[in-house]
């Protein structure tokens, strides 16, 4: 056994050294690995896509650009990926203000301030949408609807993200007015849930509403400070009274301390590539804005954003699980269930008997000891889960099989369902939680 820890530990050290890139090679030395933290084929990997094949043709980049889709917990998930990454360089995110609204909706407990932002590339409106059999042709008749009858009209959304933000804003623009929200996703699924009648409102980027609007989607505002030209025909919900604008910018982000003579190397291609003829083409087919922000400009901007976000009175939607509270009832039943079977196999194991027997002295743990040791275990369990070392799933397998091992006194034969069992538990949890709920796990 102690030979299987020392070539484990070996082979660890291997691996870290391989990692170990030399600090005085020229940067960069290895492909950039650019985190999307959404699924592909949606407005953030489209542009992301676009940029890289800038870059590539362009050779802007002396190593390739791979871009590596991240999906789920609301862009939660890439964004602590590339948070946790090592600091140089090498390693970037695409993301817009959902970086903000994740912090202020309390999916995460960082914000903009965990990163360094490299750039601003871009700037997507932002669509109020209905069905196109809605009886809501404004939004001056939506909201009316959403103060008469409060928590009744669902407004499909990722929750804590600029979808379910928006509403929010709005709400604050008209005393009594609420939305009752509902957790969807992407545009996508947003996009399932209004033309099947599942919700009655959501807000589209202008890229997504042009996108799926023929024949299913009716705009009914645009958040932009003036109408745009690419839907001339829908008004701006400051013209009808609500004084909301809002925008997507996509922004490039670093982990916090990455060198800044790096990110000025990474700013710098990207700007190069929004430069290129194929970019500024590509963006106005998808009707995006040709901005770029860097410096002074790019900070002012990402903290008029938060400002704004930081305004908006937040409630808990309802229709989410108490994560908190299903992890206790998980754990006490378990410790519950360790002492309870304990207790039954150790009747079990031993025959009544009319004869009086000198028993040799117990190996096997105490009751109370064996409840101290699952109570220890599930303490490292909580420890784990609170640091970047482990993720969710993988700490959850190891939590049962050794809860599990106690249970059954490390019998091979039981030890096996255990840990089939437990492989179920901890990745099927980690799916529900981050592609059905869209909760962020540690």
């Amino acid at each position: 056994m102690q030979s299987r820890y020392s070539a484990a530990l070996i082979f660890a050290m291997l691996l870290v050294g391989c990692e170990q890139a030399d600090p005085n090679a020229s940067f960069p030395s290895k492909p950039i690995v650019l985190v999307v933290p959404f699924s592909a084929g949606g407005g953030t990997d489209q542009f992301a896509r676009v940029m890289k094949k800038a870059i590539s043709d362009n050779e802007l980049l002396s190593v390739p650009l791979v871009i590596k889709n991240v999906d789920g917990a609301g862009a939660t998930i890439g964004s602590r990926e590339v948070k946790d990454a090592e600091p140089d360089g090498h390693t970037m995110l695409l993301l817009h203000e959902a970086i903000i609204t994740a912090k202020f909706s309390g999916k995460v407990d960082y914000g903009p301030k965990a990163f360094t932002p490299v750039i601003g590339t871009g700037e997507v409106g932002m669509v109020v949408a209905v069905n196109q059999e809605s009886p809501y042709h404004t939004l001056k008749d939506l909201m009316h609807a959403a103060q008469e009858s409060p928590d009744t009209l669902v407004w499909t959304a990722n929750l804590g993200a600029p979808s379910h933000f928006v509403g929010l804003m709005l709400e604050k623009k008209l005393a009594g007015a609420r939305f009752r929200y509902s957790q969807s996703g992407g545009g996508t699924k947003r996009f399932h849930e209004i033309k099947g009648g599942h919700a009655a409102v959501t807000a589209f980027s202008l890229e997504e509403f042009l996108r799926y609007r023929e024949g299913a989607l009716r705009g009914i505002a645009f958040l932009g400070s003036k109408r745009h030209p690419g839907i001339p025909q829908i008004p701006t919900a400051s013209e009808q009274g609500f004084k909301v604008t809002h925008r997507n910018i996509f922004f490039w982000w670093v982990p916090k301390s990455t060198p800044p003579d790096r990110v000025k190397v990474l700013a710098a291609a990207i700007q190069q590539a929004m430069d290129t003829e194929y970019v500024q083409q590509q963006l106005e087919q998808s009707r995006i804005d040709q901005i770029v922000l860097t410096g002074s400009e790019m900070q002012a901007t990402i903290d008029e954003l938060t400002a704004s976000v930081a305004e908006v009175d937040l409630r808990k939607p309802s229709g989410l699980p108490n994560i908190a509270a299903i992890v206790f009832a998980f754990v006490l039943g378990l410790t519950i269930a360790v002492v309870a079977v304990h207790r039954r196999q150790s009747r079990s194991e031993t025959p009544p008997s009319l004869e009086v027997e000198i028993e040799p002295p117990s190996t096997e743990p105490t009751r109370p000891m064996l409840s101290a040791v699952v109570l220890a275990v599930t303490a490292a369990y909580i420890g784990l889960l609170s640091t970047p070392w482990i993720d969710f799933a993988v700490a959850t397998v190891l939590f049962v099989v050794v809860s599990g091992g106690l249970l059954v006194q490390w019998k091979l034969q039981k030890l096996s369902y255990i840990a089939a069992l437990a492989i179920i538990l901890g990745f099927g949890l980690q799916f529900a939680l981050t592609q059905v709920f869209e909760i962020d796990l540690p």
